[in-house]
């Protein structure tokens, strides 16, 4: 079991801390009218504030992530030892971790709207446009494929679920909870990934020109590798446990090479889930580069606290000025503000839960 856990929380934080470093470095180049994650015109690139504040928060950056890539492999090592200490010392870490990005996005990003206000970069007449395509809009529904292949695979999860939860009571009169609790995971994690899927690549679409065959193309592909992302991710899911019951049946139980096995095949959901948006993201900066007519709405004011708060906006959800794959709660928005006391409570309760068990475990 010490192999498993091993490999299975170092495959998680290796996947977790490379997607952070390298989405958010996208930040430190000039795109969109931003850097940052602010808007300053193209000229002023080379600014002596702008550039000393870019170099300077790219080497924190880097120095953060390459140091908890570091601490974070060396933490697995506990797993041989005693799970629970490391699922305590992990959620410590994962804390800190999390709040420490937030911290390095969000102070670079306040500095350089100081620096922006005080050089008086802001343009009025952008902060009130409002860009609507009625063509891009009028092709919404028909620019990724439908969403059925979830609720196939979420029936193979179900059958497989059923059919092992049957076969050991027939043989032992009783079944195993592990059985109920892994099948159950699975399921709902395709519900969870079906539902995501169905809203995001639903959701609203983004005028990034005044061309609408530029806003086509551009929104078509992000919804078709939303689409892909979620299928393969899901698809992953439903293969680890599949294998995992298949075993389960054959043999009456999972051995250790079948928990590597089903660790692994769940790693591969996870890069799965990443592997298209290198491809994705790249198309979508070329067809940006090469369009002619780019819309330019300065909405800073709402990002300038390091987060989206707009109270004309009705949106709970919207995407991440910092990171395109991301989205984001509209603090202005009192669901949003609960969402994230509920969620804070989580992590905590899910922190003494964890420290409450080691406790009584070592008494």
């Amino acid at each position: 079991m010490g192999i498993f856990i091993f490999f299975t929380f170092l495959s998680c934080n290796l996947i977790m801390c490379l997607v952070c470093k390298y989405a958010y470095r996208q930040n430190f180049v000039y795109q969109k009218g931003m850097l940052l994650g602010v808007h300053i015109p193209k000229e002023q690139l080379h600014h002596p504030q702008v550039e000393a504040l870019c170099g300077q928060s790219q080497r924190r950056w880097k120095i953060y992530q390459n140091v908890n890539i570091a601490l974070g492999s060396l933490l697995c090592l506990i797993g041989f030892f005693s799970p629970e200490w490391l699922m305590l010392i992990w959620i410590v870490w994962f804390l800190l971790y999390l709040a420490g990005m937030q911290v390095l996005m969000v102070s670079p990003l306040r500095r350089m709207y100081r620096i922006k206000q005080e050089q008086g970069w802001i343009r009025e007449k952008s902060r009130r446009t409002v860009y609507i395509d009625t063509q891009l809009s009028a092709l919404s529904e028909r620019m990724a494929p439908r969403a059925h292949w979830h609720l196939l695979l979420l029936a193979a999860e179900g059958a497989a679920t059923a059919v092992l939860h049957m076969h050991l009571q027939r043989q032992s009169g009783q079944s195993t909870p592990a059985v109920l609790v892994l099948g159950g995971a699975a399921m709902a994690v395709t519900i969870l990934v079906w539902a995501m899927r169905l809203y995001l690549v639903e959701r609203r679409n983004v005028v990034y020109s005044q061309s609408s065959k530029v806003n086509i193309a551009v929104n078509g592909l992000i919804k078709r590798t939303w689409a892909r992302v979620f299928l393969g991710a899901d698809g992953w899911n439903c293969m680890a446990w599949l294998y995992l019951a298949l075993r389960w049946y054959q043999a009456g139980g999972p051995g250790k090479g079948d928990w590597l096995v089903y660790a692994l095949l769940q790693s591969a959901a996870a890069v799965a889930a990443l592997s298209p948006w290198g491809s994705a993201l790249r198309k979508k900066r070329e067809l940006l580069a090469a369009d002619e007519q780019p819309v330019d709405v300065d909405d800073d004011e709402y990002w300038k606290t390091g987060w989206y708060e707009n109270p004309q906006d009705p949106h709970l959800l919207v995407q991440n000025r910092l990171c395109d794959t991301n989205y984001t709660f509209n603090m202005a928005r009192p669901a949003a503000r609960w969402i994230n006391v509920g969620i804070t409570l989580a992590l905590v309760g899910s922190l003494g839960w964890v420290a409450w068990m080691m406790i009584e475990r070592l008494v």
